[in-house]
């Protein structure tokens, strides 16, 4: 097996590898094979990169040279590895996009807090309609995003089709948390600017996940081919 994937999440820590290689060339996604690597076998290495976000969990690149893969750590035989999956990223675009919406959650509660305890002008910030109308807004848009989460949970445990909907949520989901966590370091004013809070971390972490997984541009030819069809937005 020879190749790299530049940015691979959990690469500085990882001991195993899940990989897709290509089997047959000639068979494109049909000879795609998914398979178990050892990352301390011969011919393996990787990279850290330095990112914003991510501290605890890390990234970086794999490379491998020639890997020798035994037959017993082949996961998805050459033609079922690609559609195994693509399979799984309808749950891991849900799982991001509900996992976002937790991180705002927990900023906006912080916001909600510090804006009653807060005073200003001998009441508390809450009082201001500049600060509870934003609670408001974003408590709303987490709920509508929460919501489709569920529902496309609710799909995937009924067996039936959801990724357009899990589309959906990669690319608004954490959009949203981004805005709303924003909002909270504003309405913390200068102690929202300050790496002492999560709200930096928080902030950082989110717009980390506006591209992993698929980026947004992805995620709308995903759903315009769910909505208008394949052979339609294709051309």
């Amino acid at each position: 097996m020879t190749g790299e994937k530049t940015s691979v999440t959990q690469a500085p820590h990882a001991n195993i590898a899940v990989v897709l290689a290509q089997a047959d060339a000639a068979k494109g996604t049909k000879g795609i094979g998914c398979f178990l690597v050892d990352m301390a076998a011969e011919g393996v290495s990787s990279q850290s990169f330095d990112d914003p976000g991510f501290k605890p969990l890390g990234r970086g690149s794999v490379t491998m040279d020639d890997v020798f893969v035994p037959d017993d750590h082949v996961i998805s035989t050459p033609g079922a590895g690609f559609a195994d999956i693509m399979a799984e990223f309808d749950l891991s675009r849900t799982l991001i996009g509900l996992l976002c919406v937790g991180s705002a959650q927990r900023a906006l509660d912080m916001a909600t807090a510090y804006a009653k305890d807060r005073r200003t002008f001998g009441k508390p910030l809450a009082a201001h309609q500049g600060v509870s109308f934003a609670i408001a807004e974003h408590t709303t848009y987490l709920t509508a995003v929460r919501t489709l989460g569920y529902h496309t949970l609710g799909l995937r445990a009924a067996g039936l089709p959801h990724t357009k909907e899990a589309a959906m949520l990669k690319w608004w989901a954490p959009k949203v948390a981004f805005n709303a966590i924003q909002e909270s370091v504003v309405l913390h004013g200068q102690v929202g600017w300050s790496n002492e809070m999560p709200l930096q971390a928080m902030l950082r972490d989110v717009s980390g996940y506006q591209i992993g997984d698929g980026t947004p541009q992805i995620q709308k030819m995903i759903i315009a081919r769910g909505v208008i069809g394949r052979d339609a937005v294709s051309g």
